[in-house]
């Protein structure tokens, strides 16, 4: 009886470590939270995932460097490989804009972390508090969070460029005048990845989400009209000179619906058209689209040729 005793006691006496032990984790994990939920306004995203996978890398290099076409608009030359480091001329609703430095120096994002990067696309919101202008990065805000954190340990991994550039103060006139019908869109929560299984749905994700096509070939809605989903007319600027967006639907009358599957897919990896034209790529991200694996080519020739226009 002694023994079983004695065993009983061991026994009761390592189960009271674990309870304790058990009630020890469970409060620091609580402070934890609390803690950070001080330090996270809402709407943040904090990170927690590992930012150094090569798989990662890779995956962001695939986006930046092709459809999502981050150099388009944050570099100086528009063209792949050049520093993201900003300044190209661009307009939209409020006038010219310069996009910002998105290189990991002092002057770029160097003091970004993934939540910053998040918040700009899901809320429209820089680390101080600053709004980004609704065109800025619209349809980006559904971005797979698996994608935005891809795409942010690229730009980590990019040599540091130094060059600030200057903000524009958009006035409260034209904000709310101006700007009446544009507004963007806060996403929060946790946005899940997009099987690439089905070509079609994964084709549209990078349509209206990676690439955004829709910012140059969809005409925005007015008061007594609708948005003209992909089907061209829109004004666009560049570096002071301006095109009409065509549509990329497939109307046969002015859109892509004499286009075959291989002359669209041409049209990706070279930059041509079916009659043989080179597309100017000073306002069309053709060369980043080369750049794109040719799964996600596929997959963006896939979903355009489902998209109706007007006849």
């Amino acid at each position: 009886m002694a023994r079983c005793t004695k065993h009983s006691t061991d026994r009761s006496r390592a189960i009271a470590i674990r309870i304790n032990g058990a009630c020890l984790a469970t409060t620091a994990l609580v402070l934890w939270l609390a803690l950070l939920g001080c330090q996270s306004p809402k709407g943040s995203y904090p990170s927690v995932h590992d930012l150094n996978s090569e798989a990662q890398l890779y995956r962001g290099r695939d986006l930046a460097e092709g459809f999502a076409a981050c150099g388009f608009c944050h570099s100086h030359k528009g063209l792949p490989g050049t520093p993201l480091s900003g300044g190209r001329v661009l307009r939209d609703t409020y006038g010219s804009i310069r996009p910002g430095n998105i290189t990991v120096a002092d002057s770029g994002i160097g003091k970004w972390g993934t939540a910053s990067v998040r918040n700009v696309l899901r809320l429209g919101t820089r680390p101080d508090k600053t709004v980004v202008a609704p065109h800025s990065h619209k349809g980006s805000e559904w971005i797979s969070d698996k994608d935005v954190d891809a795409i942010t340990a690229y730009l980590r991994y990019l040599p540091a460029t130094e060059k600030r550039i200057e903000r524009r103060n958009i006035s409260f006139w034209n904000r709310n005048v101006g700007g009446f019908f544009e507004s963007h869109a806060a996403v929060r929560g946790y946005v899940p990845e997009m099987s690439r299984r089905h070509p079609v749905e994964y084709g549209k994700y990078l349509v209206d989400h990676v690439a955004r096509c829709g910012g140059c070939h969809s005409k925005p809605g007015g008061v007594f009209s609708s948005e003209r989903y992909l089907q061209g007319g829109k004004e666009i600027w560049i570096d002071e000179d301006f095109r009409f967006a065509p549509s990329i639907t497939q109307s046969k009358n002015g859109g892509i619906g004499n286009w075959s599957e291989g002359a669209l897919k041409e049209f990706f990896l070279a930059g041509k058209t079916p009659d043989g034209r080179k597309v100017d790529d000073t306002f069309c991200p053709v060369r980043f689209y080369a750049n794109a694996p040719q799964e996600d080519i596929d997959a963006v020739v896939a979903y355009l040729r489902t998209v109706r226009g007007d006849e």
